[in-house]
């Protein structure tokens, strides 16, 4: 699959980015993304209830950082929109 990245995916990780473990977590999500072969390889991810093409990816590291990303995905295209704490996931309009 191919893997495109949002402005503000980036912005989100750049609020992170001292957090190496938080890091090396999103390097492995990438890789399984962009080796799988269809949306059902992808590990933790889930469609979200109210929208045809968006999904989102749980990573959890502890009880305290707790996070999902919003993915689009398109034919072959996987957009990663936000990296964010659990509960703002669901309430952001992204």
């Amino acid at each position: 699959m191919d893997l495109k990245f949002k402005p503000k995916f980036w912005k989100d990780i750049n609020k992170e980015k001292n957090d190496k473990e938080l890091m090396s977590a999103l390097d492995k999500i990438f890789l399984n993304v962009e080796k799988a072969e269809s949306v059902s390889k992808i590990n933790n991810i889930k469609p979200l209830q109210k929208f045809e093409s968006r999904y989102r990816i749980k990573l959890v590291l502890d009880k305290k950082r707790d996070f999902r990303i919003g993915v689009y995905i398109h034919k072959n295209t996987v957009w990663f929109a936000r990296l964010l704490p659990r509960k703002k996931v669901y309430k952001e309009n992204w």
